[in-house]
């Protein structure tokens, strides 16, 4: 025993661990010229929502010009306008990128964005994923479709995971939908609508676009915000973010209604475009906004001058508690123990 001690001892000499509180650090950063550098793209079909596209590798992506570097530095990411098609069954070229890299408990998600996609038969979508759906859960952050004007934000979860039947504790946005479970409803999803306006589609662009920040961890749960131009806390463009200080969210999963650690994995980040499919072309939801039949408009390529991202950055932070070691990483910062924990 009396050895064991002093093993001990020793050892908390050199590493005692003092909490010094949390801060945001950030791990992953897509912008400008290397916006599409760590992505995959998916081609062919849209097998997951039957949507009239076909994907694009990068490319053909790239030698299309559906994506590139605007002279403003923004990465844009956007639908075929060019090519007249042959009917409803014509398969319109488009993106569809996964990133390489996860997001996991622990993580702030910022996007900076001059313009969404929009018009009739547009389905746009920047969503997370995990790779088994949908035990490991998906997290949709922007999506809407046609003319609507709202974004809105929903989790789609196996069976438990559930938004509080009125809103949480300033929470800002219209709830839809309560139940997350992906069998409730045609996985309908718990949606949130934004009540802010100019939150999607032609009012979002008229305004020079916004930022969405998703706070992802296991004290608040899932949170997400929207803050038009000109109305964008300072601290979202720095790498010191610090949403505490944002205000209410626009949409609040709480930890104690969904536990992030039991119905979501770590993520792959998803931004798409599709047109019409089972969510857009439905006839209902069409006719909400636009007339006619939706797959009827995939054959003129006008329809889609408006159907593209323009992403002036995505940065990935992640939470860590900073923990000094006493004497040791004072001098040897680089001591494995000297590093970071993540929450």
């Amino acid at each position: 025993m009396r050895s064991v001690l002093a093993v001990t001892s020793i050892a908390l000499s050199f590493n005692v661990l003092a909490a010094q509180g949390a801060t945001w650090n950030l791990k992953d950063q897509y912008q400008g010229s290397s916006f599409f550098n760590n992505w995959d793209f998916t081609t062919g079909i849209d097998a997951n929502t039957t949507g009239n596209v076909l994907y694009q590798s990068k490319a053909d992506a790239a030698s299309q010009k559906l994506t590139f570097i605007n002279s403003a530095g923004n990465a844009i990411i956007k639908v075929d306008n060019t090519t007249v098609g042959q009917g409803d069954t014509y398969g319109r070229a488009s993106i569809k990128i996964t990133s390489q890299a996860t997001i996991a408990q622990g993580s702030l998600l910022i996007m900076d964005a001059v313009h969404l996609p929009f018009g009739c038969s547009v389905w746009p979508a920047y969503w997370m994923q995990g790779p088994n759906w949908p035990n490991d859960g998906e997290i949709d952050i922007i999506e809407n479709v046609n003319l609507a004007t709202t974004n809105r934000y929903s989790l789609h979860t196996l069976q438990g995971c559930t938004h509080p039947a009125g809103p949480t504790d300033g929470e800002t946005g219209q709830i839809i939908s309560t139940d997350c479970f992906n069998q409730t409803n045609g996985n309908q999803g718990c949606i949130v609508q934004e009540t802010k306006p100019n939150s999607y589609g032609a009012g979002f662009a008229s305004i020079g676009g916004g930022v969405i920040a998703m706070r992802w961890d296991s004290t608040n749960g899932i949170q997400i915000w929207y803050f038009p131009r000109g109305s964008i806390p300072s601290d979202l463009s720095t790498t010191s973010p610090n949403p505490d200080g944002w205000g209410a969210p626009s949409a609040d999963y709480p930890q104690s209604r969904c536990d992030t650690s039991k119905f979501f994995s770590p993520q792959h980040l998803i931004l798409d475009i599709t047109l019409c499919g089972n969510f857009a072309g439905a006839a209902n939801v069409f006719q909400e906004t636009c007339q006619g039949v939706c797959t009827d408009l995939i054959k003129t390529p006008t329809n889609y001058n408006n159907a593209y991202f323009e992403i002036a950055y995505i940065r990935h932070f992640v939470k860590y508690v900073i923990l000094s070691v006493y004497t040791l990483c004072s001098t040897h910062v680089d001591y494995p123990s000297c590093t970071v924990a993540p929450l």
